[in-house]
């Protein structure tokens, strides 16, 4: 599938906003950490925000690679596996908040926006099986 029909799918779309607001918020309570020194922290906080933002980059690749599929099956069998980066993406956002972080309204809205995505990702494994 070429870059411009990507761009037309409104799963790509939010994966790309999902990880650009991870991104934002993990620079926010981290104060501007890089994602290697997030990981390398002893803090629970800097662990919990690189977690959220490399989940939140494996979430692109994987639906450009559900799009490249061209056997069916297989095409929905990669479209329903992103239901578990989704999961994972929530409950970094879960663990974040558990952790008395500034910026939690930030979290929290990050979460409602993987609960959209949710519903996007439900709708577009559902056009998928009626190809």
């Amino acid at each position: 599938m070429s870059e411009q029909g990507l761009n037309q799918l409104v799963i790509y779309r939010k994966s790309l906003d999902i990880f650009n607001l991870s991104r934002r918020i993990a620079a926010y309570i981290t104060n501007d950490k890089d994602i290697i020194s997030m990981y390398r922290s002893g803090s629970k906080t800097d662990n919990y925000a690189d977690n959220l933002v490399m989940n939140a980059f494996r979430l692109v690749p994987k639906v450009v690679e559900t799009e490249t599929q061209v056997n069916p099956t297989t095409k929905l069998k990669y479209a329903q596996s992103l239901h578990y980066f989704i999961d994972r993406l929530y409950q970094d956002c879960l663990n974040l908040e558990s952790t008395k972080i500034q910026g939690v309204d930030f979290v929290r809205m990050l979460r409602k926006e993987l609960i959209m995505l949710r519903k996007i990702h439900r709708r577009y494994v559902k056009s998928i099986l009626k190809v």
